[in-house]
């Protein structure tokens, strides 16, 4: 590995990220109860808030989207801890867990901001892909890609 990719592998597994998103109606059960499948939701929302907050970014993520360079869901592994409710806030705490050649883990930790419950502990592992030329990509070359000053 290159001093490049030294630098852009450093920023990425030392960045952290937080957001808060509010529990709507329409992500609980008939008991006000956020649905399982939802925290998949907060995750994502996770992500796009991390990768929108590097040190340095070129562009946001949604206009790589644009682009057609994408960062989708290979593997995902849940433990929940705890619920949510209607009504609640929900921090999720973003970081790299572990970065690959070809795939990328990000650990993301979900808490009610009420009481500082632990929700939910996600690891999901992204693969960068190209759409347009149908072609799996290296993690550290699209970061230096999405990342200023590494082109």
């Amino acid at each position: 590995m290159n001093n490049t990719e030294e630098k852009i592998k450093k920023i990425i597994i030392n960045h952290k990220d937080t957001t808060t998103v509010k529990v709507r109606f329409n992500d609980t059960d008939a008991m006000g109860i956020v649905h399982f499948k939802n925290y998949m939701v907060y995750f994502d929302d996770g992500f796009v808030s991390f990768m929108n907050s590097l040190k340095n970014k070129k562009m946001r993520i949604e206009e790589h989207v644009q682009k057609g360079i994408v960062m989708g869901v290979k593997h995902v592994d849940i433990t929940y801890e705890n619920t949510a409710k209607f009504g609640d806030y929900i921090i999720v705490k973003s970081n790299i867990d572990k970065i690959g050649i070809k795939s990328i883990t990000f650990l993301h930790e979900l808490f009610r901001e009420a009481d500082n419950s632990l929700l939910a502990v996600v690891r999901s592992t992204r693969i960068a892909f190209n759409l347009k030329q149908k072609k799996l990509l290296n993690i550290i070359d699209f970061f230096k890609e999405f990342l200023q000053d590494f082109n």
